[in-house]
């Protein structure tokens, strides 16, 4: 009931608000339905039935733009309801000066959804299987100045927001560990740094011959709270801590004649866990507790067949190990902290059937998980904002990590206006 009432004065915020605003809002709404089988099609069943929103309205000012959306949905087969604003933000102008402060969408690096130094992203693990990899908006300010040949931006987060676990990482550390459930309430109940620990980042930004240069400091906490097994007198326990952590990076994007080129890298990671000072406690860390590397490599280019069928090639290599456990039990690692590193081949395809259809493949396959998902979609579009998606997503490879998620085929219907 309290979810219900939260929804409903969300949308009447809205109703209210848009008389004010001269512009017109825009949008969609949309309903998904989904079915999920286990190996065998005959066992698939109805497991989704959701009707959503997002909705936005943006306002022209002198020297400036003011924005503000919402989002929200209800889950009909479990009953859920969320709601929440999406962005709301105030930017301005002056001289070779841009500043924007509020809930805001804030995207660095060059590569295609995995960004190494996009400090400020919040992609969960079902953003690879949804194909929506924008992140969530944060809190925050950011200035902006443009040289003639180069320009700087700066950014502070001044109340952290830690990453949610999503259904799918929820899953697989359910699958991966027989105390998954403690994992997730200690991760739940960690406390998180509040006002006077704010998240800063700077990026000094080129060209040089032909190519976009970013180089990028970052100064925050860890999405996730660092975990550790604490042994001692009485049973064990898991222990939380938001580690503040520090990243430098680059990131490079250009053309290499009619491809599309970019690399990113960073190098950084938490503060160790600091040392017990209990004689009789011994504490082993189920995060990583070291500097770490991570990059990512991609190009795209559109081939010559009908109206033109773009193809994109991704390599990720991440430090920390894997996208889908960002815990991992003592007996998985070399030693205490001592996490295996991760690499990931991405692809995609997408090819348009004139302007009315549009069919997308992407395919994800992980060395450490030993296997991999593949997501074919078909997006057509009936005239007056209306639009139809079927995806299906199957998880393949043998013994794989990845045959914790099931199969599944979704149609989504959506209104834009």
């Amino acid at each position: 009931m309290k979810n219900t009432l939260c929804i409903l004065a969300v949308l009447l915020v809205l109703l209210w608000a848009v008389p004010v605003w001269a512009a017109q809002p825009t949008g969609e709404f949309y309903s998904s339905f989904g079915v999920e089988w286990d190996g065998d099609v005959k066992s698939a069943e109805f497991t989704t039935a959701r009707t959503g929103f997002r909705a936005a309205v943006e306002e022209s000012m002198e020297s400036g733009r003011l924005h503000f959306s919402l989002k929200g949905w209800i889950d009909w087969k479990r009953m859920d309801v969320s709601a929440a604003v999406d962005q709301f933000w105030l930017k301005g102008y002056f001289r070779d000066l841009d500043w924007q402060v509020g809930k805001q969408l804030i995207s660095w690096g060059t590569a295609d959804g995995f960004n190494p130094t996009n400090y400020f992203s919040r992609i969960g693990s079902d953003a690879l299987f949804s194909g929506d990899l924008r992140g969530d908006a944060v809190w925050a300010g950011r200035l902006e100045y443009y040289a003639p040949d180069w320009s700087a931006s700066g950014v502070v987060i001044p109340v952290f927001t830690p990453q949610k676990i999503d259904t799918f990482m929820r899953e697989m550390i359910l699958e991966a560990d027989p105390q998954g459930t403690q994992l997730i309430k200690a991760v739940e109940g960690t406390k998180k740094p509040g006002w006077g620990n704010p998240e800063v980042a700077l990026r000094v930004e080129t060209q040089l011959e032909g190519f976009d240069l970013q180089v990028s400091y970052f100064r925050g906490y860890e999405p996730l709270p660092g975990l550790e097994i604490v042994l001692g007198p009485g049973f064990p326990s898991l222990e939380g801590t938001y580690r503040q952590q520090q990243f430098i990076g680059m990131a490079v994007a250009g053309t290499l004649g009619p491809a599309g080129v970019w690399a990113e890298m960073a190098y950084g990671g938490p503060e160790k866990f600091a040392k017990s000072e209990n004689p009789f406690e011994m504490r082993i860390p189920l995060s990583i507790n070291k500097k770490y590397f991570q990059a990512v490599v991609g190009g795209d280019y559109t081939l010559d067949i009908g109206d033109g069928l773009l193809v994109q090639a991704q390599y990720i290599y991440r430090g920390q190990g894997s996208f889908l456990e960002p815990y991992v039990m003592p007996k998985e690692t070399p030693e205490p902290g001592e996490i295996k590193p991760a690499h990931y081949l991405y692809g995609r395809l997408s090819y348009s059937f004139g302007i009315d259809t549009t069919a997308d493949l992407l395919v994800l396959y992980g060395t450490v998980e030993e296997g991999g998902v593949i997501r074919p979609s078909l997006t057509h579009r009936l005239g007056d904002g209306v639009q139809l998606e079927l995806s299906l997503l199957q998880p393949f490879g043998e013994k794989s990590k990845f045959d914790s998620i099931p199969s599944q085929a979704a149609l989504t219907v959506k209104y834009l206006f």
